[in-house]
């Protein structure tokens, strides 16, 4: 008899507890990572000409009026591009243009002109244009995921 009511009163605590943690959810946070892509439409088409104009000026003659790069700076476009970025964020992307480019004289370009220069190459990479400059801001650019234009 003795061992019935322990029994009854540790199924009743376990199914107590059950209810308890059903009721509030998980104990620990989920792990999110970034919430956008760069197929959301994160950047003007302003901003890309912003971007353009920088990048004309202080990149093309290391990575090609096209792009394409040559013997000693990578491509920015198609397979090149998606081979180095795929899965990470617009915020890796934009840090290293900002504090390591041009090599000539790392660290001339301001976060908003690394930022435009981005959005350069993701219009060039097939990125659809949204409606409003994309920030400068890492915490926004930390939660944009570099993924394949969408066709």
């Amino acid at each position: 008899m003795r061992y019935r009511v322990v029994l009854v009163l540790f199924l009743a605590g376990v199914t107590a507890t059950s209810v308890v943690v059903a009721a509030t959810g998980p104990t620990t946070e989920p792990t999110t990572g970034p919430s956008r892509s760069v197929n959301d439409g994160i950047y003007s088409a302003i901003q890309v000409a912003r971007g353009k104009k920088s990048y004309s000026s202080l990149c093309a003659r290391c990575h090609g009026d096209n792009l394409l790069g040559n013997d000693d700076a990578p491509a920015l476009v198609d397979n090149d591009f998606l081979g180095h970025w795929y899965g990470k964020t617009l915020g890796k992307l934009v840090d290293l243009t900002w504090k390591k480019m041009p090599t000539d004289g790392p660290g001339r370009l301001n976060r908003r002109q690394s930022t435009d220069i981005t959005t350069y190459l993701l219009s060039e990479n097939g990125y659809p244009v949204g409606k409003s400059d994309l920030p400068p801001d890492a915490g926004v650019l930390n939660g944009i995921l570099i993924q394949r234009a969408k066709q």
